[in-house]
This record gives C-alpha cells, sequence and structure tokens, in this order.
C-alpha cells in the first residue's frame, strides 16, 4: 500500500498543525516540514519544524514527524540527533529525520560558511555518521570519532531514540549527483523536490548505481515522490495552480533540463537564479517570474498532479510507475494560489476521500 504524507509550509504554525492534524483523520501519515528562516518571494511564514512537528506529534496517534529538510550547517549533528532523539521518545518513535546540504538563503546572510558543493555534501555524509553515532551513544559507552568536519571525544547524548536500530535518515536531493549518490549510499530514504515522471526515473538510476556500488540494497530504500497536486474540476482554479508553480519549476529546473522538455528559459545565463545558491530577493526572482509567463501549461503540468480526482490519480501512477514507493503531497491550492488554510483542509478532506482510498 502507498503511502501518503502531507508537505506543510507558508501558513502560520498553529494553521500548519491543525492541517497536519486533520490530514491523519483523512489517511495521510506523515507531516513534513521545512527548515527555512526564508524562502524566495512571495513568501509567508516559515515556522520552526521541530516546534511545528511537536504540536502535532501531541496531537496525533500515529502520524510520522519529518523535517522536509533540515541541515547540518547552521545546527551542530549531535544537536540536531539530540532534538530528533527527544522527538521520538516524545511521540513514541515516529521521528523522519530529513537532512539536506543546505541552501544559500538560509546561509549566507547569517555569517555562516557556505561551501562548494562537494565539501557541502561530504559534510552531510559525515554528519550523518555522527547523529547514528550519537544516537548509540551513552555515559558507558561514548563514541569517539575523528572526521574532516566534525571531531567527538568520549561524547554521549542522554537521550535515546525509541526507534531500533535509530529513526530513518531520508536525503534531500533534487538533482544533484552528488546528492543522489549520498543516498544510495548512506540513506534509508530518499526526498526529492519537482521532477517529472522521467526525470525521477533517472535519478533513481543513479541513487540505486549509488547503492550497488556500496553494497546496499537498493529496494530497503523509500523512495518517497513530492508531488504538487490540485484537486479541482474548475478550469479557473487548474489554470491559477499550474501558474503559480511555474517560478518556482524553472528555479528548481535546469535550464538544460527544461530545453529538452520544449521550454527555452528566455533568461540571460548570466543570471543566477538557482533556488539553491541565490539570495531570497526580489531582484532575483523577478527573472523566473517573467520566464514563467512564457511557459506552456503542458510543460508545466508534466511536474504535477492536478484535476478531477481521476486526472491525479493518474498524475501520481505516473511516480509510482517511475519507480516511487510512496508519496508527500504538496498542495497548490491552500499554500500557493489562496494562501487559506480552509482551502488546504478542503484540499486534504478532497484527497483523502476520493484520492488516497485508490491506492489502498
Amino acid at each position: 500500500m502507498v503511502k501518503f504524507g502531507i508537505h506543510l509550509t507558508v501558513l502560520p504554525v498553529a494553521d500548519l498543525v491543525h492541517a497536519g492534524v486533520l490530514a491523519e483523520k483523512y489517511g495521510f501519515t506523515s507531516a513534513w516540514v521545512p527548515d527555512h528562516y526564508t524562502d524566495m518571494p512571495p513568501s509567508g511564514d516559515k515556522v520552526d519544524p521541530w516546534v511545528t512537528l511537536t504540536a502535532i506529534g501531541v496531537q496525533t496517534k500515529n502520524m510520522r514527524l519529518a523535517t522536509d529538510v533540515t541541515d547540518v550547517i547552521r545546527a551542530h549533528p549531535t544537536k540536531v540527533a539530540h532534538i530528533a532523539a527527544t522527538l521520538d521518545e516524545l511521540t513514541g518513535g515516529r521521528v523522519i529525520l530529513g537532512l539536506g546540504a543546505g541552501e544559500a538563503m538560509n546561509i549566507v546572510a547569517y555569517g555562516l560558511p557556505w561551501e562548494d558543493p562537494e565539501t557541502r555534501v561530504a559534510r552531510l555524509k559525515e554528519a550523518i555518521e555522527v547523529i547514528r553515532l550519537s544516537w548509540k551513544s551513552s555515559r558507558a559507552s561514548p563514541v569517539n570519532f575523528e572526521g574532516k568536519f566534525y571531531k567527538l571525544k568520549n561524547a554521549w547524548i542522554d537521550q535515546v531514540p525509541v526507534q531500533k536500530p535509530a529513526p530513518p535518515i531520508y536525503v534531500g536531493a533534487l538533482g544533484s549527483p552528488k546528492s543522489l549518490r549520498l543516498v544510495g549510499e548512506v540513506a534509508d530514504g530518499w526526498k526529492p523536490w519537482l521532477a517529472t515522471p522521467e526525470l525521477y526515473q533517472k535519478r533513481l538510476e543513479i541513487i540505486k548505481d549509488a547503492a550497488k556500488k556500496a553494497g546496499r540494497d537498493f529496494e530497503a530504500i523509500d523512495k518517497i515522490a513530492f508531488i504538487y497536486t490540485a484537486v479541482t474540476d474548475d478550469p479557473n482554479m487548474r489554470k491559477a495552480a499550474v501558474d503559480a508553480i511555474k517560478p518556482e519549476i524553472i528555479m528548481l529546473t535546469h535550464r538544460k533540463t527544461l530545453k529538452e522538455l520544449g521550454f527555452e528559459v528566455p533568461i540571460p545565463e548570466t543570471v543566477d537564479y538557482s533556488y539553491q545558491r541565490a539570495p531570497p530577493v526580489e531582484e532575483v526572482v523577478e527573472h523566473p517570474r517573467k520566464a514563467a509567463e512564457a511557459m506552456p501549461d503542458k510543460i508545466a503540468e508534466k511536474f504535477l498532479a492536478v484535476g478531477t480526482p481521476d486526472e491525479v490519480i493518474a498524475g501520481i501512477e505516473k511516480f509510482l510507475k517511475a519507480g516511487a514507493k510512496n508519496v508527500v503531497i504538496k498542495d497548490l491550492v491552500g499554500l500557493y494560489v489562496t494562501g487559506d488554510v480552509r482551502k488546504l483542509e478542503e484540499q486534504i478532506k478532497l484527497l483523502g476521500e476520493k484520492v488516497l482510498p485508490y491506492f489502498k
């Protein structure tokens, strides 16, 4: 059976908590909250994921609680391990630790080191080892670690997670081969972002190859499809949802990839509008926003699952056929088009009643 998670962001924290609790009642099994100080404009509230997930966790019975994703630049990996272990105990073993290599918007302005991609991925790989060691540590069995980025000497944390052998660690990786290989080498699961089913399948092959070379069981790695949805039979709402996501598609997808899909990005190559690297300011976003006006709907819809319940089901099935095991939904109607928690909750109900039952 396919498991469905819900991505929660942009709205005030009380609204997100309410939506997360409601989602469990409609068949969602996990809540995913990003860890951003800010985001590309227009941007709503950027809540702390640990506080938000804790509030959802104490009001639900079985909902898995996932960071989507946090980094190991703003917080030492032992601190991340400590927080995750505490929440895991509080909620009876429901934490999923989503980790990523970081984005400039959360790093540069705060005086933290913004390293090259290879270094950031290497740092993340080492941090995952430190986190897992920390979860095994105790006063009776302290750990020592001598790495390039982190060092532990007779260290332990007096807080152990409930899940055994440990909470699962999912690595957030979009299209970077280095990050995708890291998933195959060390992660329990893959948490991607925007993709078409075809791109998803190609990226999965990189993970599979890395897992094989690392001597790991590829089938044991969870593969999440992160799917943007809008359940609607209103052509105006469908159009609004598709238009709302176009700038993000441009920021998150390499121009060469979009060209292969049939869309030439009308932005000078000297302009860096990358979601990962660029600062979160209007001067950056105006480029993909204007470029989005030229993107045909048929190109954008390759990345989405929008329309009637049957159309959304068909869109999700394409990702499952591409190799996904489970799904995380990001609603376009409540989070993007309206910014209204009532619309988000309507979408959760529609998905729970009209879409999720198909996959049971």
